[in-house]
């Protein structure tokens, strides 16, 4: 048994709603504050405008950072995949917002565009410039990234060298006009989020990297898999193991150091029950993929996490499972079998697994070691059989689903895993069979 538990079972409605509240309560309370305690230099509708947008622009700049921040109850309570898409959303938000600010601005202020001219301008006007232009490049670069299919690891390090130069010389331009924040209150608030921003930023590149060196692992082995994947195991080096939740996920990083830049999110498919012996099987995809098919054993490796909510803890009082996976979706949910299988559950599960051809599926040997210790019925379905395939044929939809699921599907637990389309497919059969939302729980391999 592991000896310490792990809780991911945070992600209910009031969590979501409590994030939802804190969220909104960063982005409209200076607004609030300003019109509030203070009075603004500008009460003309242009005015009003260029202030109402500027403040909301920054507190949702300060939102976009904060949301992949890595905040393991953030993650829990939405999913990483809902997560960077608000990031995202946001962004766009602060984005547009800084346009009508810089528009309001260009129209109201009696100096026009001579105020773009740094040489001549007040330090205010220095630090938007700069900020509006790194901003720029940042929105540049997230729209040509699609195309150019760059390194992910360097179009990383320079969208993040980016977003750090928009956020000070934001939070300095705020400053120096003085004016906004001569109040207390006021000051006190944005002194507060300049504190927040260098907190999350110490914790994501400092502390999470300090943390992830005391807790290394060695490489045991590393041996190719059906389904043109990788799997690599490690154990945990001189502790007892980072205690996780069967279905999380962690960022494996590969160097000498914790502080090395490239790190990529992988999830566990070994039992939660033996934190200190670790499996992840991977597609060959990419670069870093190549890697980790290169590693030997005695190689150190250092993990991030766990995060995610994608899990069977907190859910004992449930009647049974059902797990559906698409390709290398398989890992979570193997994580789910081997530790229900440790801890001789014997409720019934169904494991629906396809691919492309019968030698796309991936882990059938360790799905087939389980099953002999669970109650576990096993469909496999391949959409384009080869010859002597005697199992399912097409996709996971509402006839499959219908002709293999119990009577009474609304009263069990799903779990999706897989490509984004399956997964979204896959919940509207679901939820056309009568299963309540809040009992299918996905993850969408990609996201990240």
């Amino acid at each position: 048994m592991s000896r310490h538990r792990v809780s991911a079972r945070v992600h209910g409605p009031l969590s979501r709603l409590a994030w939802f509240l804190w969220y909104l309560a960063v982005l409209l309370t200076p607004l609030a504050l300003t019109w509030g305690v203070i009075e603004p230099p500008d009460t003309s509708a242009g005015g009003a405008l260029e202030l109402s947008a500027g403040l909301v622009g920054f507190s949702a700049l300060v939102v976009a950072v904060a949301l992949p921040a890595r905040l393991p109850w953030l993650i829990a309570s939405f999913g990483i995949e809902t997560v960077l898409a608000v990031h995202r959303l946001i962004a766009l938000i602060a984005v547009a917002l800084v346009v009508v600010h810089l528009i309001a601005v260009l129209i109201v202020d009696p100096r026009g565009l001579s105020i773009l001219d740094l040489a001549h301008t007040t330090w205010a006007a220095r630090a938007a410039v700069t900020s509006t232009v790194a901003l720029g490049l940042v929105v540049v670069l997230a729209l040509r990234r699609p195309g150019r299919q760059p390194r992910y690891e360097g179009w990383r390090l320079v969208h993040n060298g980016l977003v750090a130069i928009v956020l000070i010389t934001a939070w300095l331009h705020v400053w120096w006009l003085r004016h906004l924040v001569s109040h207390f209150v006021l000051a006190a608030w944005f002194v507060a989020s300049g504190v927040l921003l260098a907190g999350l930023a110490a914790r994501r590149w400092i502390w999470l990297p300090l943390r992830a060196g005391k807790f290394a692992y060695i490489v045991v082995s590393v041996r190719a898999v059906a389904g043109d994947g990788v799997t690599l195991v490690i154990q945990a080096d001189g502790h007892p193991g980072l205690p996780f939740a069967a279905g999380q996920f962690v960022w494996l990083k590969i160097g000498s150091t914790p502080f090395v830049f490239e790190e990529h999110p992988f999830s566990i498919a070994s039992t939660a029950e033996h934190p200190d012996r670790m499996e992840f099987t991977i597609k060959a995809l990419g670069d870093f993929t190549e890697l980790l098919g290169a590693l030997r054993p005695g190689r150190r490796v250092f993990l991030d996490g766990p995060y995610g909510g994608f899990t069977i803890e907190g859910l004992e009082d449930a009647p049974g499972f059902v797990f559906i996976a698409a390709g290398v979706g398989i890992t979570p949910l193997l994580s789910m079998l081997r530790t229900l299988a440790d801890q001789q559950d014997r409720r019934r599960i169904w494991l629906i697994v396809s691919a492309r051809t019968q030698y796309d599926l991936m882990l059938v040997p360790e799905v087939a070691q389980v099953q002999a210790r669970l109650n576990l019925k096993v469909i496999t379905v391949v959409s384009s059989p080869e010859p002597g395939w005697t199992g399912e044929i097409g996709r996971i939809g509402h006839n499959l689903l219908t002709r293999t699921l119990p009577r009474r599907p609304h009263r069990l637990h799903y779990f999706l895993c897989g490509p984004a389309p399956m997964v979204t497919s896959v919940s509207h059969d679901l939820a056309a069979l009568g299963v309540p939302l809040r009992r299918i729980h996905t993850e969408r391999f990609g996201a990240v």
